[in-house]
This record gives structure tokens, C-alpha cells and sequence, in this order.
């Protein structure tokens, strides 16, 4: 039997190979930036103005307001939301794949299971 050499290298290469939760990661993050964003242009509303501002100014803002989010979400730190997230959506025999990647998340998971 002969076994195709073109097969290894892609499976090697294939990213959901190596990292089964990426799909989960990528919607606990999309989540939080969502979160965050809501939270910056409410927390915008709060701050006392003379005029409004102009449409420009508001597009400006949001876009702003969403960028902001993104690099919190994406970072380690962020508000902490993705990793509740993952914690939550991630399957239970997929839960060892949380160690290497947030390893908080697991350590908190560990302290649960052994209170109960």
C-alpha cells in the first residue's frame, strides 16, 4: 500500500489540526469586542457636552470605540469576558486544550471540580 507524501504536509499545516479550540477562541474574542464596544460608546454618552456632536465626529467615534475593542479583546488581559466565555462554550472533552492556551481558565475550572 502506498501511502501519498502530499497528505503529511497538510495536515501538519492545517491550523484546526494543532489548535481544536481556534473556532471557540475566535467567538469568546468576537464576543468580548462586542461587549467592549457597547460599553465604550456608553460609557462616551456619560461625558457632558456643549454642542452634540456632528456625524462625522459620531463615525469617528465608533469607529474608534471598535478598534479599541478589538486590540482588548485580542489582548491576554482584556476585560476577562472571552475567557468566562471559553469556560463556558468549550465542550467538556475539549477542556484539557484550555491548559496550554489560558491556563486561568483551567486553573479556575480545577478549583470547581474540586469544590463540588
Amino acid at each position: 500500500m502506498k501511502v501519498n507524501s502530499q497528505i503529511q504536509p497538510h495536515f501538519q499545516s492545517n491550523p484546526k489540526a494543532t489548535n481544536p479550540i481556534k473556532p471557540f477562541e475566535e467567538i469568546a474574542e468576537g464576543m468580548e469586542a462586542s461587549f467592549t464596544s457597547h460599553m465604550l460608546s456608553e460609557m462616551r454618552k456619560t461625558i457632558p457636552k456643549e454642542a452634540p456632536d456632528s456625524s462625522a465626529m459620531d463615525y469617528y467615534n465608533s469607529m474608534l470605540d471598535s478598534e479599541r475593542s478589538q486590540l482588548m479583546a485580542k489582548s491576554d488581559t482584556g476585560l476577562g469576558v472571552k475567557k468566562i466565555i471559553l469556560d463556558q462554550i468549550v465542550p467538556n472533552h475539549m477542556k484539557h486544550y484550555l491548559q496550554k492556551e489560558h491556563p486561568q481558565v483551567r486553573q479556575r475550572m480545577t478549583k470547581e471540580m474540586t469544590n463540588e
